[in-house]
């Protein structure tokens, strides 16, 4: 009997050391799942932080994208386009314009030939008439009984007006071809060439540069949506995990509550009244003095 109510060896267990072990490891259990839920709300925060930014990131991403294929689509293609065809027609201007000076220099020589041509024609003309006039024709003052030969000097006198006006016409034409042909160097056609190689490359390096924004932008939307999908699932992990804790503290504050506060009035369970606080070190040295006072009451109880 000694030995089982020697309850001063601090080896022997009884109902109140029992109780107040379990109920030291429900309080630490509790506090533990107490900071992990607070734990995983704030990391709740953190992520629902990160979810917004990336959720930023793609709308940001995506209008760049967007921004860029509307570039390609409005702009890029329809000027590359419009490029190609002012490419096609220079060409085809600058063979016509290689035409066209040759056209001049035949022009030029032929009407040069027919001007000297027509000056020869009207000198002739001119020599005839005035041989005809001055040998066959009667002087001055004398009867003109022969109108044949009247009438030949007027046909002379015809054909020396028409190589006249010939003349002025190939001379005229002659001016005109010159003109047309210091227009045809003034506008100088060969010179859009250099222009024209000049925008194709710019307009070939600005499609090229859309189209490359367009690829880094599509990757970076495709980047973007992927670790948001990952935050996504990390978040609800901590929501699931952060929910399960709450359950756990909820679940041992209610086995506290329980075990200490339930409908059991008696022994052993009314021990918990008396030994509510014994897991806090502050209550250490009434929890001792409160576990004397109880033994004591217990051996007198036995020995009645």
């Amino acid at each position: 009997m000694a030995s089982k109510n020697n309850n001063e060896n601090s080896n022997l267990r009884n109902a109140d050391t029992v109780i107040c072990e379990c109920l030291t490891g429900i309080k630490n259990e509790k506090k533990a799942a107490g900071s992990m839920r607070d734990a995983y709300k704030i990391l709740k925060k953190s992520k629902k932080a990160a979810r917004r930014y990336k959720v930023c990131g793609l709308d940001k991403a995506e209008e760049s994208h967007g921004v860029y294929q509307d570039i390609m689509s409005c702009v890029a293609i329809g000027s590359s386009k419009k490029t190609e065809v002012i490419q096609t027609n220079i060409n085809e201007y600058n063979a016509k314009d290689d035409q066209i000076e040759a056209l001049i220099k035949e022009s030029s020589k032929l009407l040069n030939q027919m001007r000297i041509k027509i000056e020869e024609a009207n000198d002739a003309a001119c020599a005839l008439s005035n041989c005809f006039k001055n040998k066959i024709l009667p002087k001055s003052g004398k009867s003109k009984k022969d109108d044949e030969k009247e009438e030949a000097y007027k046909k002379l006198q015809d054909i020396l007006e028409k190589t006249t006006k010939l003349n002025e016409k190939g001379q005229n034409a002659h001016d005109s071809v010159i003109t047309i042909a210091g227009i045809q160097t003034f506008t100088n056609t060969h010179s859009l060439t250099e222009f024209m190689t000049k925008t194709s490359t710019a307009m070939s390096g600005f499609k090229s540069t859309v189209e490359s924004n367009i690829s880094s932008t599509s990757e970076d939307v495709t980047k973007c949506r992927e670790e948001l999908n990952v935050i996504a699932d990390e978040l609800a992990q901590i929501v699931c995990n952060k929910k399960t804790e709450s359950v756990k503290y909820e679940g041992l504050e209610c086995v506290i509550d329980y075990v200490c506060k339930g409908e059991y009035k008696e022994d052993p369970l009314d021990l918990c009244r008396e030994t509510t606080d014994c897991y806090d070190s502050h209550h250490g040295e009434r929890y001792d003095q409160r576990k004397k006072d109880r033994r004591q009451k217990r051996q007198t109880k036995d020995m009645d």
